[in-house]
């Protein structure tokens, strides 16, 4: 990552923590959010590779790190589960990057969002269990 991006990704997290980005959620963003978590869900792959970005990596409640093929990997071996419901959901950011967080199944769940030319993609995810 060059200089650059590395500052803007400081300064992005920094304004991020401060509560400064508050910019509701675009619709689309909204939208495609909620189709991806729905093919999470059914296991449905090929939604999922189209709703994600080709960077995408994944660090999980273990802490193992997967990439967008390993994750893919995965998911294609997965049976469809019950949708388990978002608590706590808190949706900022601001032009082309949001980051959702929310809590579900007792885990914690971020979730970076870029508006691409394709459309939004997630490109990390990172899931953490809750305290009890």
């Amino acid at each position: 990552m060059t200089r650059f991006r590395t500052y803007g990704v400081v300064v992005f997290l920094a304004l991020l923590a401060t509560g400064r980005l508050g910019a509701q959620a675009p619709g689309d963003l909204k939208k495609t959010m909620q189709e991806r978590d729905q093919a999470v869900d059914k296991a449905d792959s090929v939604v999922w590779d189209r709703l994600t970005a080709d960077e995408f990596t994944l660090v999980d409640e273990t802490g193992t790190f997967m990439t967008k093929a390993q994750r893919l990997a995965q998911l294609k071996t997965q049976k469809p589960s019950a949708a388990t419901p978002h608590e706590r959901e808190q949706v900022t950011g601001q032009g082309d990057v949001y980051v959702r967080r929310f809590l579900s199944g007792g885990q914690w769940v971020l979730d970076v969002w870029v508006r691409k030319p394709a459309g939004w993609r997630v490109t990390a995810v990172q899931v953490t269990n809750a305290k009890k």
